[in-house]
């Protein structure tokens, strides 16, 4: 082999060396999509929830997912930005 294929070879094994090395790239940060929902379904869900028993589990779970919506807004207004 030649001076300058040992070179050569020498840079393509310590390019391969030095690209694990890199900084991992960072996943896209994603946020749930939020469904809309109008004014009467708004005031539908509440009286159904109304409806329920004061020690139902839906009603935590609807809580659970009041806060899980609340949360996609917050992360979906800091991907956007001011």
């Amino acid at each position: 082999m030649s001076r300058g294929g040992s070179i050569a070879a020498a840079l393509a094994v310590l390019s391969l060396a030095l690209a694990g090395c890199a900084a991992p790239q960072q996943p896209a940060v994603q946020c749930p999509q939020v469904v809309k929902y109008t004014d009467a379904q708004l005031d539908a869900i509440q009286r159904s929830i109304n409806r329920l028993p004061k020690d139902d589990p839906l009603r935590g779970a609807m809580s659970d997912y009041e806060q899980l919506r609340d949360d996609s807004r917050y992360c979906a207004n800091l991907i956007k930005g001011p």
